[in-house]
């Protein structure tokens, strides 16, 4: 299947996952084969070159603008991960928008990216629709929740995975295992050497979620992970374009 295809198909996958009129079980299904599908394909890579033969396929920066609250830096990191990517952010907009980069194989890539988008939009377009605003305390307690239980979805999703490939091939789940940690490693060192950006962790902010009731509203809307260390240009690096 071309990358075209496999883009096309999960984009499907997507509006589907972005429905609001969908239900909870159907938006969990959506993402779990576009995930599975990505999957998928990139055992297939790990297969081709697990016998020594080269991936035709680029290793890009894919690059887009998007809201730059840290509940969605971190949404967008998890998606990343998902898909085999490294997600940074850098050179701000305004004072709401930033530059989000997806670091990885091109049908990884611009695959994170459009699963990213769609996952924070409809977490704050659900929020917006109870709280009102954006900006509204709810709102943000609401997709600091969705975002939470967004991780703990997604870290189900690939044991999910791995577990059916273990049970296909006991050597399937490892090839993929090993695929996760060699992409990580050409994904950074693509970014240092070919892009020749200096990356640096920063620690979140400890902000007191003050409305319970939309944070675990939000948990029941989206998955959970709580990172406290996101990624962004150090001072002094070179400057995206």
């Amino acid at each position: 299947m071309t990358e075209d295809k496999i883009i096309n198909r999960i984009q499907k996958m997507l509006a589907l996952a972005n429905d609001l009129a969908a239900t909870e079980g159907e938006r969990d299904n959506a993402l779990r084969m576009a995930y599975n599908l990505m999957a998928k394909h990139n055992l297939d890579l790990a297969r081709v070159e697990a016998f020594g033969k080269k991936v035709e396929e680029a290793r890009i920066r894919f690059q887009n603008t998007g809201w730059s609250w840290m509940w969605a830096k971190q949404t967008r990191m998890i998606v990343a991960d998902l898909f085999f990517c490294k997600y940074y952010y850098g050179g701000s907009i305004n004072g709401t928008q930033c530059r989000h980069n997806y670091v990885g194989r091109e049908s990884n890539a611009m695959t994170a990216a459009v699963m990213a988008d769609f996952v924070v939009d409809s977490i704050l377009k659900e929020g917006r629709k109870i709280y009102k605003q954006n900006t509204a305390p709810g709102t943000r307690a609401f997709a600091i929740g969705a975002m939470h239980r967004l991780s703990e979805r997604v870290e189900a999703i690939k044991a999910a995975q791995s577990a059916s490939m273990e049970q296909e091939s006991s050597g399937t789940a490892l090839v993929l295992a090993s695929h996760f940690e060699s992409e990580k490693a050409a994904n950074e060192l693509f970014i240092s050497e070919e892009m020749g950006i200096s990356l640096e962790v920063k620690r979140g902010g400890n902000r007191t979620i003050k409305d319970a009731g939309a944070y675990y509203k939000g948990r029941e809307y989206g998955d959970k992970i709580n990172l406290s260390e996101q990624l962004s240009e150090k001072k002094g690096s070179k400057q995206l374009t």
